[in-house]
């Protein structure tokens, strides 16, 4: 979002960002101004108001200051779906008795309520942008509604492939080096079923140089058995740094993912990746040669995929690098930002 706002200040239009507060790795990534909330106080008259979580977009609708925009980033609907199933718990949620038994179902009746919320936020009367043509399909038959289309991109100028590069073979003296991105108690990055699939694949005397990047420290990730090197909230130029020195990306997000943007970065990068088999990846091209894919939340098919690579020939290696290099092309920032433009400009001609 804070991109998409540079971007269009650049082209020369009138952009202002509005936060409640500044916090976290982005607090000075651009100009800001601070409310005390987003409400038609503090909110001006406008164009547009481009808003991405249900709440924002619920305060954008009744400050009733210009057309609202709902950048779809995620469908949140999804991974409350799949709490309330059962299908997917945080972590923090994991456990057993019947005092979990009646805190899960506690838990149940508040997810419940919330998705009642959200989903009251997506029939209001606003403009929906989706990030994947999944999700612009999934939002258009649950909501009867037409929905635009921005696909992210990354920046292809800092995010390139090692220089020199040539596919190794994997020994205890030269580990595969494999990272994974997100913030553990997030639910849908799916990083409890990583964390177990990385511990199974080194007891499997597969060597392994394990890193984790995320923007904040949780209190899960301190308590885990499973060393490995932890990396908080990095700066940009050394998070893509990073992204270059290992071998392979691993993620086993849910359903619930919206674009996937760290994988992106990674195929950008040219790491081998490994991600789960769900709409978001697979939205990133119709061949399925630029990556491995493991069913969503399967620890087990995701070690078989870390050996396949531990055991693969360089001109395997080779070619799925490339592969994934060719995918990553078509999903340049600048072109991202050309589509947005676009499509906000569309928006605002319509009556």
């Amino acid at each position: 979002m804070f991109d998409y706002a540079i971007a269009l200040a650049e082209k020369g239009h009138d952009v202002e960002t509005l936060v409640e507060e500044k916090k976290g790795e982005l607090a000075d990534y651009i100009p800001v101004r601070v409310v005390p909330e987003l409400s038609a106080e503090n909110i001006p008259d406008c164009d547009l108001i481009v808003a991405t979580s249900p709440k924002e977009v619920r305060q954008a609708h009744e400050a009733d200051k210009g057309k609202v925009v709902h950048f779809c980033q995620g469908f949140e609907l999804i991974d409350l779906e799949q709490r309330i199933s059962g299908q997917v718990l945080p972590p923090r949620y994991e456990g057993r008795g019947l005092l979990h038994a009646l805190q899960i179902f506690k838990k149940k009746i508040g997810w419940k309520k919330k998705f009642k919320r959200f989903d009251d936020v997506y029939k209001l009367p606003t403009s929906l942008i989706a990030i994947t043509d999944p999700m612009k399909k999934q939002l258009e038959e649950r909501y009867g509604r037409h929905v635009d289309i921005v696909r992210n991109g990354v920046d292809l100028e800092t995010l390139y492939p090692r220089k020199n590069w040539t596919p190794e073979k994997f020994t205890k003296e030269r580990p595969m080096k494999i990272i994974n991105i997100g913030p553990i108690e997030v639910t849908y990055k799916g990083i409890p079923t990583t964390l177990k699939a990385i511990s199974a694949a080194k007891e499997k005397n597969i060597p392994i140089d394990f890193t984790r990047i995320t923007p904040i420290l949780a209190q899960k990730e301190e308590k885990t058995d499973l060393p490995y090197k932890l990396l908080v909230s990095l700066p940009r130029d050394k998070f893509c740094e990073t992204l270059r020195e290992c071998d392979i990306y691993l993620s086993n997000s849910t359903e619930r993912e919206g674009f996937g943007l760290p994988a992106m970065e990674a195929l950008a990068s040219g790491l081998i990746c490994i991600l789960s088999d769900i709409t978001a990846y697979r939205s990133f091209s119709d061949r399925r040669d630029h990556c491995i894919f493991v069913p969503e939340g399967d620890s087990a098919a995701t070690v078989k995929a870390i050996e396949k690579i531990y055991n693969m020939q360089p001109e395997e290696i080779s070619k799925m690098r490339a592969n994934a290099l060719e995918v990553a092309s078509g999903f340049s920032h600048q072109k991202a930002c050309c589509e947005f433009e676009q499509i906000l400009q569309k928006i605002f001609n319509e009556k």
